[in-house]
């Protein structure tokens, strides 16, 4: 696990199975407060579900069959269901990827944002009401008054991603799960929900785990980044570090897939060829080998730890860190 001095998550090597299979298999990070964490990967390579192995919130199929989730002395996953319910909310919330899944279309916006109050502090009517409003004006929604009494098909998506983070910061969480939290926003809006979320870090020094395709919100916000593939962790380093020189094939090759503004217009992307292993297609050895071109023997018969290198912290699961060079030059 990466060295963090009194973290206030701790994932220590946890696993999660379905149908047999480990599609979050051993992995650890720690988050301290006033840091960002993200996460990064494909589709399918278990950064959803390990956000919701922390709020005690997987599908009925997935089952956590070792590790543990600590927030600071508590054990996430040692909860009963009561006693989780009292935690979410209040101690850790989760921004969901779609706000218009996650709100209820016949309930005003007011009553929702003041019901997680009512229920955690147990609040007045009156008292969650103006609390719901002062949220809004936190999170930037003009004439906030008027806003409480509409419902949520009458905002903007932007205008309902920030009341699902009124919601999980009404309490306020020492922890925020952010799942894609600015999916489907246009650019303008998404750089206010991000301002909003730094604002949330040096205020009120909140920890946040965010789940994210887009590495560039990633080189904006995040401090440390832990980079999934296949339910493991392929890499995790602080920012800087990863973007700099990225020390797994997996990593070099998606920041070389994102468009840069000094390439030609009518230059090819660079692209992943291949598609994430299903987990009845997980092999012993490294999950990223047949998509990989430095593959060896070696690689497809044994699981490469999470070999340090350097001072920062920096650590990747790859028998070939000595090789980066070559995929540098193949995802030029």
């Amino acid at each position: 696990m990466n060295a963090v001095a009194n973290p206030l998550l701790s994932v220590d090597r946890l696993t999660i199975e379905i149908g047999g299979a480990n599609v979050v298999d051993d992995i650890s990070f720690t988050v301290a407060p006033g840091k960002v964490m993200a996460l990064v990967g494909e589709s399918g390579c278990g950064k959803s579900l390990t956000s919701y192995a922390m709020l005690g919130l997987l599908p009925p199929a997935a089952k956590r069959t070792g590790g543990r989730i600590m927030l600071e002395s508590t054990d996430l996953g040692a909860m009963s269901e009561r006693q989780l319910r009292k935690a979410r909310g209040k101690d850790i919330s989760i921004i969901f990827q779609e706000p218009s899944a996650s709100l209820d279309p016949l309930t005003t916006v007011g009553s929702q944002i003041a019901e997680a109050y009512r229920v955690h502090q147990g609040a007045s009517r009156t008292e969650a009401y103006e609390k719901a409003r002062q949220m809004l004006v936190d999170v930037g929604i003009p004439d906030p008054t008027r806003r409480l009494d509409q419902y949520p098909f009458e905002l903007s998506g932007g205008m309902c991603q920030r009341i699902m983070i009124s919601i999980a910061l009404i309490n306020g969480p020492r922890l925020l799960v952010a799942d894609e939290p600015t999916t489907a926003l246009d650019v303008t809006i998404q750089a206010q929900i991000l301002d909003l979320m730094k604002k949330l870090v040096s205020e009120r020094g909140t920890a946040i785990v965010l789940i994210t395709h887009d590495m560039g919100v990633v080189a904006d916000i995040a401090d440390e980044v832990a980079v999934m593939y296949a339910g493991r962790i392929a890499e995790i380093a602080p920012v800087h570090a990863l973007f700099a020189a990225p020390k797994h094939p997996y990593t070099a090759l998606l920041l070389a897939s994102v468009p840069k503004l000094d390439h030609s217009p009518k230059a090819d992307l660079a692209t992943i060829e291949g598609t994430v292993p299903t987990p009845s297609e997980f092999g012993v050895g490294c999950r990223f080998a047949d998509r990989c071109p430095l593959v060896t023997d070696k690689c497809r018969s044994e699981q490469p730890p999470l070999f340090q290198s350097g001072e920062s912290g920096h650590r990747s699961a790859c028998w070939h860190i000595d090789r980066m060079a070559e995929i540098r030059g193949v995802a030029a």
